[in-house]
């Protein structure tokens, strides 16, 4: 029985998954690594941490199932976050992550230099130091030697295409999230390399998602128990790979939420009316495009709750986010009158503030850990509505939302979201939908299969929204946004308290 490899290098964790031609799981690991915080408001990774637990969980796999049939290795990874190697391979500093702010003011000066409408125009972006390009203008201004020195700046499953096969490759999807990548052409955007000093052969050569960047090498294939030769293909960013491995087409929205939140569909051209808030990135699949909105924190805060309400019960063993899902349930639509803002690291779309930050309102004696947990939950529902809203607005057409990640797994979080977003929630039998994603693209890319699109789908939960609760959320969602309004003006001053 022949079995495709998939590595998808998240957040915060690597997950080797083994399929059949068939997509079912087979073999699967998840092995957790750090994301390091120097300073307020960094994020950085060590690609070793990435490698170390790659090796780690292919090992894990093959002792779950006889790995002599694997034909194929699939990528998958976060998108944005940078790293830059030298001619050996050497890792020149430590992996700036798309969660880090720290290069803000670059950011800022980037969309000075060219207009932001410019740059949404041609990258499909909004200047916002998620993107590399404001990581690389970083280096320039306070570590230049680091670019210099670079060879190439890698992606992470760039990364760990380049450990496995030697050879350093990008594709469309992970491209189009440098803010260096003219989307409409499909090609590198020239004018914008010089500005942050580095030139484009610093940057490893571009393929589609469904082509073999190379081949394992023999070395590193006896040190994982694999054959040499193995084809591993290049793969693609994890939203855009969870959108095709839960088959986000038409008027389909995916709602995928894990450490953050992504709210997407899927276009074969570019929208005619982009609204400026919204990010337009290249698609795995050959000359698709994936319109997208993300919410920087939301499984985030819901693990800043655990840790900090639900300390005891996770100290004692007890799965605390039943517990805060428990708990949530028997708080009532519109969490006893507490609302909040899950800006807790800044806000991406539909807002685009860097210096937003979490608010809790409305708190009072009388309030629970529960009244606040459920907050939590209704706060990033309020907001992934409005990503909605601007999706319909550029006359999009949203039928339904397939909710996603981990998220997905909370009856009570999938019943908020049906009754705030006035949509039918559908989650379904797809498990670890971007590595599923990776492993329909390397079976394509073989021959293997002959669509990346599924016919059949199982369908698990269909949540449809409660006509009284619906009413309830549509009055506080307008005291949601009321809210954000009121203390927007505030923020900078307490950015510049914290920073």
């Amino acid at each position: 029985m022949s079995k495709i490899l998939t590595i998808d290098i998240g957040t915060t964790a690597c997950k080797v998954i083994v399929f059949d031609l068939q997509g079912n799981i087979l073999a699967k690991s998840n092995r957790e690594y750090p994301t390091y915080t120097p300073q307020i408001e960094w994020a950085e990774q060590d690609p070793n941490d990435w490698w170390s637990e790659c090796v780690s969980g292919i090992k894990e796999c093959l002792q779950q199932t006889d790995g002599s049939s694997i034909v194929a290795i699939g990528l998958s990874s976060q998108r944005e976050t940078v790293v830059p190697l030298d001619k050996d391979g050497n890792i020149l500093y430590r992996a700036i992550s798309w969660m880090d702010r720290r290069s803000r003011l670059e950011a800022e000066q980037i969309s000075q230099e060219f207009g932001k409408e410019t740059i949404h125009k041609i990258t499909g972006l909004i200047p916002d130091s998620t993107f590399t390009a404001t990581k690389l203008l970083w280096f320039k201004k306070y570590e230049p030697d680091v670019l210099k020195k670079a060879t190439v700046f890698l992606q992470p499953k760039e990364f760990i295409g380049y450990k496995l096969t030697g050879e350093a490759a990008t594709d469309h999807s992970l491209a189009s999230r440098t803010m260096m990548f003219d989307i409409n052409k499909r090609q590198w955007w020239q004018d914008i390399f010089e500005f942050v000093g580095v030139k484009q052969n610093q940057f490893p050569k571009l393929c589609y998602a469904d082509e073999i960047i190379g081949y394992l090498k023999d070395d590193v294939a006896k040190m994982l128990g694999l054959k040499s030769g193995i084809p591993v293909i290049s793969g693609g960013g994890d939203r855009p790979l969870e959108a095709v491995g839960a088959g986000i087409i038409g008027s389909r929205v995916m709602e995928s939420t894990g450490t953050a939140t992504n709210v997407s569909m899927s276009s074969n051209k570019v929208p005619e009316l982009l609204d400026p808030r919204v990010v337009c990135s290249c698609h795995v699949i050959r000359d698709y495009y994936l319109i997208e909105q993300g919410i920087s924190t939301s499984g985030t805060i819901l693990r800043w709750v655990r840790d900090n309400l639900y300390r005891g019960e996770k100290e004692k063993g007890e799965n605390a986010y039943e517990i805060i899902d428990k708990e949530a349930e028997n708080s009532s639509p519109g969490a006893n009158g507490i609302v909040l803002l899950p800006f807790f690291m800044g806000s991406r779309a539909t807002r685009w503030n860097p210096d937003a930050r979490g608010v809790l309102f409305g708190l009072t004696l009388t309030h629970s850990r529960g009244d606040i947990a459920r907050s939590v939950l209704e706060g990033i529902s309020y907001e992934i509505r409005a990503c909605i809203e601007i999706l319909e607005g550029m006359g999009l057409k949203v039928e339904n939302v397939v909710s996603m990640g981990g998220g997905a797994k909370s009856t009570v979080w999938s019943k908020i979201k049906a009754d705030i977003l006035g949509k039918k929630v559908i989650v379904e039998k797809v498990s670890e939908a971007a590595s599923k994603g990776a492993m329909l693209l390397a079976a394509v890319a073989i021959g293997a299969r002959e669509s990346l699109i599924e016919e059949k789908r199982e369908v698990l939960f269909e949540y449809m929204p409660n006509p009284n609760n619906q009413r309830v959320y549509d009055k506080v969602y307008e005291i949601y946004n009321e809210l954000y309004n009121s203390v927007s003006s505030i923020y900078p001053k307490i950015s510049k308290i914290s920073s």
